[in-house]
């Protein structure tokens, strides 16, 4: 978690400084968006996979300490303490947000590896050459899997700054292609604790769902190519 965030953070600092912009309120920005993203994490996993071990998880401080997180709940929470900050208060440029996101992915894909490391959010069971052994069973190595998408987008993402891409494309192109990758993977994941499930879905997906739809309309509404 250290290294993600850490990565991420310096990573959007040198794409400031290297596109010649101020990064003198990204520290600000970032200890708001990381308090913000975390409690969202935590709130996610309470409501979507806690299941019966909600009251006990809620008063412990070993899980706000540690493990226990949901990206999307990270996301959202982080997303609108980012639009109220920039949009609202006026603290940050909105236009500048493209800067923000390969800090986002890669942090993110770190993440992934930290979570095939310690065993979490792992995958449905298969007989596959590359199947690992997680909780008894040879499962689908879900975790790389959404890492190796998560070092192509943030490769992509880079690209596209470099391409001087607009604001809206980079943007809009992130949650299409996360979103797209993120419902695809959840059908090889096999823990229980991803989350209630409605029509076959899981939260993760309905989620993906909607984020790809918002950004389609968003990226279309607007006309962006």
């Amino acid at each position: 978690m250290g290294l993600a965030w850490g990565v991420g953070y310096y990573l959007t600092q040198y794409l400031f400084e290297k596109n010649h912009e101020d990064s003198s309120k990204l520290f600000q920005l970032y200890v708001g968006v990381f308090t913000s993203a975390w409690i969202g994490a935590k709130a996610f996993f309470l409501f979507f996979s806690a299941q019966h071990k909600i009251y006990q998880y809620l008063y412990a401080n070993y899980f706000w300490l540690g493990g226990g997180f949901v990206f999307y709940g990270g996301l959202i929470f982080g997303l609108i303490f980012y639009l109220i900050y920039s949009l609202w208060l006026k603290k940050f440029n909105f236009q500048k947000s493209y800067l923000l996101v390969p800090g986002l992915v890669f942090g993110h894909a770190i993440g992934r590896v930290g979570c095939f490391l310690t065993g979490c959010c792992y995958g449905s069971k298969c007989d596959l050459p590359w199947a690992v052994k997680m909780d008894g069973e040879f499962r689908h190595p879900v975790q790389l899997y959404e890492a190796f998408a998560l070092f192509c987008l943030g490769y992509l993402t880079l690209k596209w700054i470099e391409r001087k891409k607009t604001n809206l494309y980079i943007v809009t192109h992130y949650f299409l292609v996360y979103s797209a990758v993120r419902f695809i993977i959840e059908f090889f994941r096999g823990d229980e604790v991803r989350g209630v499930f409605w029509l076959s879905l899981s939260t993760s997906q309905l989620i993906s769902l909607g984020l790809f739809i918002i950004a389609l309309v968003v990226k279309y509404k607007r006309r962006e190519v």
